[in-house]
Formats: C-alpha cells, sequence, structure tokens
C-alpha cells in the first residue's frame, strides 16, 4: 500500500463454503495502493464533495465505485473488518484525524455525512475489498474552509514523550522492540492502564483489538494495519510492520477498552509519531500486509 500496483478486473471468484468474510487479522487479500486520479483501467474509487465544505457544517462525501473504461458501477463489494467500505481522512499537518464508513445509496455510489472541526487542506483514501484484493484509493486533496485551530508547529518532530499518551481517562504507553530502519520487520507494541494504573485489554472494534492507520508525513504513505493477535485478552497489543521508506511518519491507533461506554462504532484515538531511519531496500509488497 506504499506506491501505484498494477489494477487488474478479473472474472468473479466466489468465495468457498465456509470460508471467513471478516478476517480479524489484517485484509486477506493481496493490497493494491492507487491515487484515485491516475486509474484509466480497473477497479476505481473516486469522490466528490457535494457542497461547499467548511467547519463546523455537515457536507456529504460521495463516492463512486466502478470499472474503467466505461465508468461500470461495482455493486458487489466484500466486507473487511466488519465494513463495506473504509475511509481514512487526515489533514495535511498530521494534527486531524478521521475513520468512516460510507453506505450503499445507489447502484455504485456510497456516501458519508461528516463534520470538520477544522481547516485546511486534507487527503482522504477509501478502502474497498473486491474480488482478488484490498484497494486503498488516495482522493485528490480536499480544502475545508475555516479556522486552523492550534498553531501547526513541529509537525514532524516527537513531544516530549514519544511513547506515552493520555487520552478519554486512559494512559496509553507505545513502544518498538527493536529501532525502526526501513525494509525491517518491527513489533509495535501498545499498553493500555486506566486511570489507576490497571492493565485494560481491549474489546472487539471493527473486528479486531485495534486498528492503526501509519502516515508519511508528506502524505505519500498510507496503511491501515492490524494486530498480529486475534484475541482480546491481552492488554498487550502487537503489531508486526515494516516500513518500505525512511521518514517520519504518525501512527494514529484506535481502541475500545474493555467495558467502554462508547457508541458502537466510537474509539479512542491515541496518536504518536516516530522517526525510520535508512536502513534495507525492499519491494513494496512487502509491506502491504
Amino acid at each position: 500500500m506504499l506506491a501505484a500496483l498494477p489494477c487488474v478486473v478479473t472474472g468473479h471468484q466466489p468465495v468457498p463454503p465456509g470460508a471467513p468474510k471478516d478476517p480479524l487479522c489484517g485484509f486477506a487479500r493481496n493490497g493494491h495502493y492507487l491515487e484515485a486520479a491516475s486509474v484509466t483501467d480497473g477497479l476505481a474509487v473516486d469522490m466528490v464533495a457535494v457542497g461547499p465544505v467548511r467547519i463546523n457544517e455537515p457536507v456529504t462525501l460521495r463516492f463512486f465505485v466502478k470499472v474503467k473504461p466505461g465508468d461500470i458501477a461495482v455493486n458487489d463489494l466484500q466486507v473487511e473488518h466488519e465494513k463495506l467500505m473504509h475511509v481514512i481522512g487526515v489533514r495535511d499537518d498530521l494534527r486531524e484525524f478521521f475513520h468512516i464508513h460510507p453506505v450503499k445509496v445507489a447502484p455504485g455510489t456510497w456516501e458519508a455525512t461528516h463534520v470538520f472541526t477544522r481547516g485546511g487542506t486534507y487527503k482522504l483514501w477509501a478502502e474497498v475489498g473486491f474480488l482478488d484484493g484490498s484497494y486503498s484509493f488516495g482522493q485528490p486533496e480536499l480544502s475545508v474552509t475555516g479556522d486552523l485551530g492550534e498553531a501547526a508547529t513541529n509537525a514532524a518532530t516527537n513531544s516530549d514523550r514519544p511513547d506515552y499518551e493520555q487520552r478519554g481517562g486512559y494512559q496509553i504507553t507505545f513502544k518498538h522492540t527493536e529501532p525502526l530502519l526501513s525494509g525491517r520487520t518491527t513489533s509495535l507494541q501498545f499498553l493500555i492502564r486506566d486511570a489507576a494504573g490497571r492493565e485494560i485489554p481491549t474489546e472487539n472494534f471493527l473486528g479486531a483489538s485495534m486498528h492503526m492507520v501509519i502516515v508519511k508525513d508528506n502524505l505519500a504513505v498510507c496503511l491501515h494495519a492490524h494486530p498480529v493477535d486475534v484475541g482480546f485478552a491481552d492488554p498487550v497489543i502487537s503489531f508486526s510492520q515494516i516500513f518500505a521508506k525512511p521518514g517520519n511518519y504518525k501512527l494514529f491507533a484506535q481502541f475500545r477498552p474493555k467495558g467502554c461506554n462508547l457508541p458502537p462504532d466510537d474509539a479512542i484515538l491515541a496518536e504518536f509519531r516516530v522517526e525510520v531511519m535508512a536502513g534495507y531496500s525492499v519491494p513494496v509488497d512487502a509491506v502491504g500486509k
């Protein structure tokens, strides 16, 4: 999911009887990343914003799922992590993040209503499962009119405690077991505690114990990752990750602590910045899982 891969739509491939429709950890099929504006042949997802896009006002984001050329509507998307479409959005300074799930409103057409609370330039990725793989389509940047919020300074540096966050009454500690070098598989681990310091496991959030989105500071990389362990009892949540390119990244980790009273699709968001040093060269498809 780090560079454009060929997009080839083949004939229908039925799922074998008894095969799981929704893997608990990671995407079950091959990953493909494409910039939507560059797709001329095969599966495509294009987005338009309906009406003006201003802060604190609902805006409809409309997605067209189709096969090019011919703009043939696609209706048989496959469930991945309990949803037929995931949309990830970040502001270009990585200080704003959202994860929403459009619903089908017409053949090949999906919509979601979103309220931006901060102005600026945003990048969105639409993720779908179809036939042979999991696809992430980067959308053209979207300009949101209105107040930017706090000054966007030091956007590519770590805070004083890059390994620790407090969110929603919980303490989240982050560590990696090896130095962060491009091309090396690294274990990224998260531990969640309550306000009293007790270790807290998580409960199901969209078919996983945690969802993590990894975005490079130049918006050239967006990877939607899932833990290596499908269970929910262990308070330590681990990801096995390869960074194909060196640079500065931000990790957006979403989770639901066990026993929380959040609405069904809501989660707590913890954010961590990391710097990946130059290491080894790896093929793009080595990081797609």
